[in-house]
């Protein structure tokens, strides 16, 4: 999908008003890209192991992630509600794996997904800065550049006989798909509370779980339903009041 966004991004960076770059800010694009990168490994590692309606609402620990990092790198201690939101996230991801942690431990795709979540706050920082100083435009043709330069060693790994034209025309819908949501993140995260903007995309966990139900007959349990929803809430908690 990246290779597809490639002409788009240079396209952008050449038309917009000319970026200076510096030490910081290069450092700033790289460390973004590299987490997203990870991110996006975990994330694709989550869904070949496990179900959409499963892995994708454990994404609402990200703004509990952005609580703890907030109190590790700027000491700013969560508010009760804040607590309030962290414990009930903990308990409602326990609810969903039937209070196992011997199961939640052992589960791979739920690790990897939080190992998304955590990867994810760290770098939605970084965007917030990086968006607010160059535009989010800008901001995300420059990440999406980085992060084809490393996956493109994969690249060579690919057998062209493999590839066909059906195959390259499925990804332009998710490719640009991909491209406005990453732009419209950025953009919302340079004027706003990036974990509140994080909390709002928690809700896409509900189209996930109808995607999952009725395209690939996924059972979707009243426990886990329970579980989303209580995800969310908790997401929605820390954000509103922690």
């Amino acid at each position: 999908m990246l290779f597809i966004l490639c002409p788009i991004c240079l396209s952008t960076i050449f038309t917009l008003e000319k970026v200076d770059y510096d030490v910081e800010l290069v450092v700033m694009m790289l460390s973004a890209a590299t987490l997203d990168a990870m991110a996006m490994t975990f994330y694709l590692l989550a869904l070949r192991k496990g179900s959409l309606a499963k892995v994708v609402p454990l994404l609402c620990f990200v703004p509990v992630f952005q609580l703890v990092l907030n109190f590790v790198f700027y000491n700013e201690a969560p508010s009760l509600f804040g607590a309030i939101g962290i414990i009930s996230a903990i308990f409602f991801i326990l609810y969903g794996e039937s209070a196992s942690l011997t199961n939640l431990i052992k589960d791979r795709a739920v690790n990897s997904m939080l190992c998304v979540a955590l990867l994810w706050s760290l770098s939605s920082i970084i965007h917030k800065d990086g968006s607010s100083q160059i535009g989010a435009v800008n901001w995300t043709a420059h990440i999406c550049l980085v992060m084809f330069l490393y996956y493109s060693s994969f690249l060579f790994r690919i057998r062209v006989s493999t590839l066909s034209l059906s195959d390259f025309s499925s990804l332009i819908v998710p490719a640009l798909a991909h491209l406005l949501t990453l732009l419209t993140f950025y953009q919302a995260a340079s004027i706003g509370n990036v974990a509140f903007v994080s909390s709002l995309r928690r809700f896409s966990t509900v189209f996930s779980i109808l995607i999952g139900w009725y395209k690939y007959n996924e059972t979707v349990t009243n426990r886990l339903c329970i579980s989303i929803f209580g995800l969310i809430a908790s997401a929605l908690t820390i954000t509103l009041f922690g």
